[in-house]
């Protein structure tokens, strides 16, 4: 099974908004130069318990900046408010970017979150350990 590295204070930021979130998903992206740096928190417009719509207006802002710093996407992340840490068909149909790590975050038990990553692979996710630094 293939690792990814998330710095645990990215792990942080990413349940402090999944929990802020509550009860709709949250959404966001993992960014940084060579390796995850930093986690931004998008608007998901609608809000919505069983779904997420990033902001396009917040994600060109994001991108546009994200260029101009040399940073790179290199994840997005979105949580479960009430389902498993496993991918819903939907994910997999707004797996837009293939060499993304995906997030998911399950706050079925909101005192326990769950946090999984998977990496797209023959167009289905393929589960990574998550290595927290």
């Amino acid at each position: 099974m293939k690792t990814a590295t998330i710095p645990a204070y990215v792990r942080d930021a990413m349940l402090s908004h999944s929990r802020a979130e509550l009860p709709n998903e949250c959404c966001g992206l993992l960014l940084g130069s060579q390796a995850i740096e930093r986690a931004v928190p998008m608007r998901s417009i609608p809000p919505a318990p069983d779904a997420y719509y990033m902001d396009p207006e917040q994600q060109i802002a994001v991108f546009t900046a994200m260029e101009a710093s040399g940073e790179q996407l290199l994840g997005i992340y979105h949580s479960h408010p009430k389902g498993p840490v496993e991918p819903s068909g939907m994910d997999l149909q707004l797996a837009f970017h293939p060499d993304a790590l995906y997030v998911i975050i399950s706050l079925e038990d909101a005192q326990h979150p769950e946090l999984s990553a998977y990496r797209l692979e023959d167009g289905q996710f393929k589960k990574v350990e998550i290595c927290y630094t």
